[in-house]
Order: C-alpha cells, then sequence, then structure tokens
C-alpha cells in the first residue's frame, strides 16, 4: 500500500480506498488475504478509525472486500450484480448496457431548474460537449486528448441508476460512489471489457492524471457554456453558475479557455453569417446562373 498524498484534494477515505484498491489489483493483497486491522490502517494512513471504516465501506460496496464477523475484512473476488436471465448471445451484457445508456439521452440535467429553465439539456448532450472541449484543452494542455475525451464521455454514466443530483439534494442524499455503480453496471459483460468501463470511471473519479483533471475542468467549462446560452436566450439568472464553474477551474489551459469564452457571446459564431445573409445569397445564386453561349 502507498501513503495517502497530502495534496490530493479527494476525501481521505477516497484516498484510503484507492491505495487498498491498487494494493489488491497488483496482487500486493491476493484474493483471500486478510487486510491489517482497523488499527494498524489507522496509524499506517495517519488518519481516525472512522476514516479507515469509511474506505473499508467504499471497497465492500464495489466487491473488493467482504466482512467477516469477529475474524476482519479479507480480499474478494467481485460479485456479480443482478443481471438478466437473458443470455442468449456472449455480448448480450453489452447490448444491455448501451441500452442503459441510452437513458441518459432522456435524464435532464435537474441543476437548470432552479433557475427555471423548462426544458434543459440531457446528461447525454451535456457529456457530448464535455468531451468536445477535453479534446481542445488536452490539446492545449499537452495532453492525451483520446483518454481525455473518452473520460469525459463516461463522467456521468452512472447517473443511468442514480439519476442527476443537483447540488441541493446532495446535502441530503447519500448514493454509492460512481466506481460502485460503473461495477454493477458492467457486470454482465465479459471481463476485459468490464475492466475498460471499470478503469475509467475509477480514473476520473481518481483526479490522479492530468487527463483526469483535464476531464473535470471540461465538465466545470460546458456549464459555463451553457449558463452564458441560458443567459443569452433570456435565463437572467445565471451569474452564479458561471462564477462556481470558473473558480473550480484546476489546470492552466481550462482558465484561458474559461476566459476567451467570457470574452465571446453565444451568437458571435453565427452572427456574422447573419449580417452578411443577403449578399451569400446573391453570391450563390449568381454562382449557379448558367453561361450564356456565344
Amino acid at each position: 500500500m502507498q501513503p495517502i498524498d497530502a495534496t490530493d484534494k479527494r476525501p481521505p477515505f477516497k484516498k484510503i480506498a484507492s491505495s487498498i484498491r491498487a494494493a489488491i489489483l497488483t496482487g500486493e493483497f491476493e484474493p483471500g488475504a486478510q487486510l491489517p486491522p482497523g488499527r494498524e490502517l489507522s496509524e499506517f494512513f495517519g488518519v481516525s478509525p472512522m476514516t479507515v471504516h469509511q474506505a473499508v465501506r467504499s471497497l465492500r460496496e464495489e466487491g473488493f472486500v467482504t466482512s467477516r464477523a469477529g475474524s476482519g475484512v479479507f480480499v474478494s473476488e467481485q460479485p456479480a450484480a443482478p443481471v438478466s436471465t437473458n443470455r442468449e448471445h456472449a455480448l448480450s451484457g453489452v447490448a444491455n448496457f448501451l441500452h442503459e445508456m441510452g437513458q441518459l439521452k432522456r435524464l435532464r440535467r435537474a441543476g437548470w431548474l432552479f433557475i427555471g429553465v423548462p426544458d434543459p439539456e440531457t446528461v447525454a448532450e451535456h457529456s457530448f460537449r464535455v468531451a468536445i472541449i477535453g479534446i481542445a484543452l488536452a490539446t492545449l494542455e499537452g495532453a492525451d486528448p483520446n483518454r481525455t475525451a473518452v473520460l469525459c464521455l463516461l463522467h456521468d454514466s452512472p447517473e443511468s441508476r442514480i439519476g442527476d443530483i443537483e447540488a441541493v439534494g446532495r446535502a441530503y442524499v447519500a448514493t454509492s460512489s460512481p466506481e460502485v455503480v460503473s461495477t454493477h453496471q458492467t457486470s454482465a459483460m465479459p471481463d476485459a471489457l468490464a475492466e475498460v468501463f471499470q478503469e475509467l470511471v475509477r480514473a476520473y473519479e481518481s483526479e490522479d492524471s492530468i487527463e483526469s483533471q483535464l476531464a473535470h475542468d471540461a465538465d466545470k467549462i460546458e456549464t459555463l457554456l451553457q449558463a452564458r446560452e441560458y443567459e443569452a436566450f433570456g435565463h437572467h439568472d445565471t451569474a452564479e453558475w458561471q462564477e462556481s464553474s470558473t473558480v473550480a477551474l484546476r489546470t492552466e489551459a481550462a482558465k484561458e479557455l474559461a476566459a476567451g469564452i467570457v470574452s465571446t457571446t453565444p451568437r458571435e459564431w453565427w452572427s456574422a453569417f447573419g449580417k452578411s445573409y443577403s449578399e451569400l445569397r446573391k453570391a450563390s445564386r449568381g454562382a449557379r446562373k448558367p453561361m450564356k453561349s456565344s
């Protein structure tokens, strides 16, 4: 196990869970092995026993460990979540996952309802532009645009099960972690494919790579763009969304892009064409006129 990084901004229990999870995945703790007692883990990581308990509970929900009363905590195989009995094809689990992702095309982003947007964009629509932004940010930052874009696409995939919970609701509602949801979403897939999706969700949540940090910034940048668009279309009370999205940015590329966005308007990209519409039509008609024969 690796000690937790004091500069890592995640909650301590998440950092501890990541350290133990990595030790399990690399074989330091083999299946069936017993984890060190909670007191030892508390001393090793320099946290309270309650924080260790939270980390172990998270790993238990993900299926990495099991608890035995009076004996301790042991490494286990990931359990299979309940799946359909219809397994006529080897890839039916993949098909079911893809149908589930379609739910994101119907799931509205709930936070915008607070400012009276009657028909907010869907989670899928949000995620599409987050991925486009991720490509731009990664290129500007010198990171991997492909990796960043994939993290962006999947960053809200667990919401097909837990929904889009606005900031006000998060103060009252507890849900399983995205890593747990991803494990269940992909449990009926071939193992190699399931691990790809699960690893991407874990990587996004960990924020321990530049691509993951850029993906989180892309999420905020998309909210900034959407807030400015709603404002331009008549929903004027978006200043709080714009400010919170900008303040949360971590990478220099994202901060620069946010400044560029604020310097423009949502209509600017097409307004120049609109102003010259008559001239464009005249030029188009002239180009279509047949040549006179001599």
